[in-house]
């Protein structure tokens, strides 16, 4: 399996062991082992295999290294704080060679390592990256010392959170969980922000060219980033920027809506939110957060106002809707069903691909034109246009479960690639956690996925 999330690719690939004679082996291998076996691999000849046992061997060897670092680095900090050695930050960035943001960035990490061994331990073994401790130490460095405290007392319920998701989902699970422990329902953090909202205008004296920094509300984040994302595939069709990057794009964009220039014929699509009935309703009990389609929080009080906004859709899951299943008499996904996938992915349904789902096209499982399929949700997916290729050009097959949304992906030769349901409804799932005495422990096997299209040639 290959995912652009090397690190959670080689996660999974571990997991798959369960019936591989060398997974014991493997598992139970010392740093030094790792390496050995490591450089015994003759790349030029490895296969497929053998370069997937050599990227575990990896995940995990970085794993060990990182958990050292982490240790040496709050080792450095306690010398600085007792005796006036340097701190660790600039011990790291002067021997590491490395710049003085990334050591700042080790240095965070190993603090927060510090207070939570049992994601210490994950690390070491492989079973979770530097990206989900990097996320750790970024949201506890923003509490104050009761609301850390409270966070790290879940902290091993946290770490097995980890070690199943990528660290993005665990970003956003531990955005989720410390709201639920503040007891908040976001209008004060929500104003926070409004106030907080700041766009500051320079000049690179190197290069000449202007600059643009700042943070915007939410809100107008969402509706901006819209209106730039719309821009920017409009332009791509221009024959004068098709070899210019997204950033390029972006530019371009930008000052065209500001000089009443922009390209797209028509405004984009509106923002969406996704949100409960109960919480929507404000049923005693019910979550007091909705959530944008990027998996930011919006606090359910802004969602009932934006039911009168007709920029910002809410999209009440499990509620009535417009009709989603519109059969052959149109080729394209309606915006009622774009807003329905929404809800449910938020990125490309192909599992370890980050990317938004604002920038991915709908895919149609039974193709509109060869085999007759009708535009309807239980056909459509969203994929980048990486992936779009790939399932057409590519040859990929693509499985859904109508029912569950469990999509399966083959490659043309009939190897599975992944197993997975769309991010959204994932994080709905109740993960189980693993054994706090286990930590290399897999999951139980999930159930055998479709037949293998080779196996049904």
């Amino acid at each position: 399996m290959i995912f652009k999330d090397v690190g959670y690719s080689c996660l999974l690939f571990e997991r798959t062991l369960l019936s591989n004679p060398l997974r014991t082996t493997m598992l139970c291998m010392n740093p030094a082992e790792r390496l050995t076996a490591i450089d015994g691999i003759t790349v030029d000849s490895a296969g497929t295999g053998e370069l997937a046992i050599g990227f575990t061997n990896l995940q995990i060897l970085r794993g060990h290294l990182d958990a050292r670092e982490a240790a040496f680095a709050r080792r450095q900090q306690q010398l600085a704080d007792t005796e006036g050695a340097a701190p660790a930050a600039d011990a790291m960035n002067r021997t590491g060679r490395t710049t003085r943001h990334a050591a700042q960035q080790a240095a965070a990490r190993a603090e927060a390592l510090g207070d939570a061994p049992r994601m210490t331990e994950l690390l070491e073994k492989g079973r979770v990256s530097t990206d989900h401790a990097d996320a750790l130490a970024a949201e506890i460095g923003k509490l104050d010392d009761n609301q850390r405290a409270a966070l790290l007392d879940l902290e091993v319920e946290l770490a097995s959170h980890a070690a199943g998701s990528t660290p993005e989902q665990f970003r956003r699970h531990l955005k989720k969980t410390i709201q639920q422990q503040s007891n908040d329902d976001g209008i004060e953090e929500s104003e926070r922000q409004r106030d907080g909202a700041r766009i500051t205008l320079g000049k690179n004296d190197e290069t000449g060219m202007g600059e643009i920094r700042g943070e915007l509300h939410p809100d107008d984040w969402q509706r901006i980033n819209r209106r730039i994302d719309a821009e920017v595939k409009a332009l791509r069709k221009q024959p004068q920027h098709r070899d210019k990057d997204r950033a390029q794009l972006s530019a371009i964009a930008l000052v065209g809506l500001i000089m009443s220039t922009r390209t797209a014929a028509a405004v984009p699509a509106a923002v969406s939110v996704n949100i409960s009935l109960p919480a929507l309703l404000g049923e005693c009990g019910a979550d007091t957060f909705g959530e944008y389609s990027d998996g930011n929080p919006v606090p359910a009080e802004t969602v009932r106002r934006h039911a009168c906004d007709a920029h910002i859709i809410p999209v009440v899951l499990s509620g009535e809707g417009m009709p989603l299943d519109v059969g052959r008499a149109q080729r394209l996904a309606t915006p009622e069903q774009r807003t329905a996938l929404r809800s449910m992915y938020r990125t490309c349904a192909i599992d370890g691909c980050n990317t938004n789902f604002d920038r991915c096209e709908i895919h149609h499982l039974l193709e509109w034109t060869a085999d007759q399929g009708p535009t309807d949700l239980r056909y459509l997916t969203p994929l980048c246009g990486y992936h779009h290729h790939r399932a057409h050009e590519g040859r990929w097959q693509l499985q859904l479960d109508p029912e569950s949304r469990e999509l399966t992906v083959f490659y043309p030769d009939g190897t599975n690639h992944s197993t997975s349901l769309p991010d959204i409804l994932e994080e709905r799932r109740t993960r189980p956690p693993i054994p706090p005495s286990e930590a290399v422990s897999p999951p139980p096997e999930r159930e055998p996925p479709p037949l293998n299209p080779a196996e049904a040639a």
